[in-house]
């Protein structure tokens, strides 16, 4: 009782003592991640970036610049005549993506069709996490609709991968892998379902998750996934149902799900291997070989810019080369005050790249990115998909790439591009 009584007394004057003493006092040992190292790495090398990027690249000089005209020139053009659009939409799909490059004489009117197309039936998707139904054509196209959700102004808080998917955030993931090189996203339009053309298309399935809402008069759909429940519906406002059209691909392509070696371990206060460890891509080259790993790197680039940090699979076509498809973008431009880095990991722990990515990307900078994003939303779409800070994001998180390729290019006696 005594010795306590005497800790008591004596605590307000220990570092007294230890002054007079002169006992070292040891700092407290903060331990940071990985992630955050390689983050404020990269933040270091973004406050010294060279200024050469941010002029823009003229036109005549770029290869790239004059491809992305010929792409805006295809999405302008519409195709007069008896043509199956989607059967040519199909038919160009190989191991280099679902479309080339520069995009397809179709790719205008396609999109049109997608936009237009009668419906003749709409049923439950029944596999996933979140309501999504399929919209079949008369053609017995099908399309996935993804609904929406949210204001495109509504800024979505928490973890990289909160909320739910965001529809317009699937069509601008289209049109941005069509600029960065990565042509491997199906088409995405935007799509408005009355709420007549629901209830009649509805198949028996559907109509059993549907109801009208007693006070506001409006439709609501609920759905069958893992998620799904009756208290949680999306509803029509002013009689309409807006979201996202994908494109479905045919029978004959096989997708085949594989999971992604730098996927989140979703579990609170859990870190996975690759948020502890920056050497971690080391510890992978003997499980895949270098273009997978260039392959990767790709994706990383792609879902950082769009804020996709929920791949935690990817899918690979067998027929094509087992090449990569950037399936299900839903989780982007949740958040476009906040950059998560990490989601390069790929690329700042491999510290390689492509030559032909990096070249394209250097080809945008200056502002040239958004602009051509801006020009492609608006010949099908509407420039409100996104808010203003978004497209700030876009190019912030562009420089943020930039910062990081520098950053690998200082440090490494031999070249990164490949």
């Amino acid at each position: 009782m005594f010795s306590c009584l005497l800790l008591i007394h004596l605590r307000p004057n220990i570092e007294k003592i230890r002054t007079y003493l002169k006992v070292p006092v040891i700092p407290a040992v903060i331990k940071y991640n990985a992630t955050y190292l390689a983050s404020q790495n990269i933040l270091n090398s973004l406050s010294k970036l060279d200024k050469e990027y941010d002029v823009p690249v003229p036109t005549f000089q770029s290869s790239v610049l004059r491809e992305l005209d010929i792409l805006l020139s295809n999405l302008k053009l519409k195709i007069n005549g008896d043509i199956d659009l989607f059967a040519a939409t199909i038919k160009v799909m190989n191991q280099n993506g679902l479309m080339p490059l520069y995009g397809t004489p179709y790719l205008g009117s396609t999109i049109n069709l997608l936009k237009s197309s009668k419906i003749i039936k709409t049923y439950n998707a029944l596999k996933g996490t979140q309501l999504k139904l399929i919209l079949m054509f008369e053609n017995e196209q099908e399309v996935l609709f993804k609904p929406k959700w949210y204001l495109e102004s509504e800024v979505i808080e928490g973890s990289v991968y909160a909320g739910k998917d965001r529809y317009n955030g699937e069509i601008i993931a289209f049109y941005i892998s069509l600029i960065l090189g990565f042509p491997r996203v199906p088409i995405v339009v935007k799509r408005i379902l009355d709420s007549t053309e629901l209830h009649e298309t509805a198949n028996i399935g559907l109509k059993k998750t549907m109801y009208i809402n007693s006070t506001t008069k409006e439709t609501c759909v609920y759905g069958k996934c893992y998620y799904c429940k009756r208290e949680d519906p999306v509803c029509t406002k002013s009689e309409r149902l807006e979201g996202a059209a994908i494109f479905h691909l045919p029978s004959n392509i096989k997708l085949k799900q594989h999971l992604h070696p730098w996927r989140r371990t979703y579990i609170e206060n859990k870190r996975a291997r690759w948020e502890e460890d920056n050497d971690y891509c080391d510890s992978i080259k003997s499980n895949y070989n270098s273009e997978r790993i260039l392959d990767f790197i790709d994706v990383s680039i792609f879902d950082f810019i769009i804020g996709n940090g929920d791949r935690h699979r990817y899918e690979v076509v067998e027929e094509f080369n087992n090449t990569i498809l950037l399936i299900d973008n839903g989780k982007s431009f949740g958040n476009p005050y906040k950059d998560h880095i990490d989601i390069l990991a790929p690329l700042y722990q491999c510290c390689i790249i492509r030559l032909k990515t990096w070249e394209r990307l250097k080809s945008i900078k200056g502002g040239t990115f958004t602009n051509i994003l801006q020009s492609m939303l608006d010949v099908h779409e509407t420039l409100s998909l996104l808010t203003l800070p978004h497209y700030h994001a876009l190019e912030r998180r562009l420089k943020i790439i930039y910062a990081t390729v520098t950053m690998c290019q200082k440090k490494s006696d031999r070249s990164i591009l490949k």
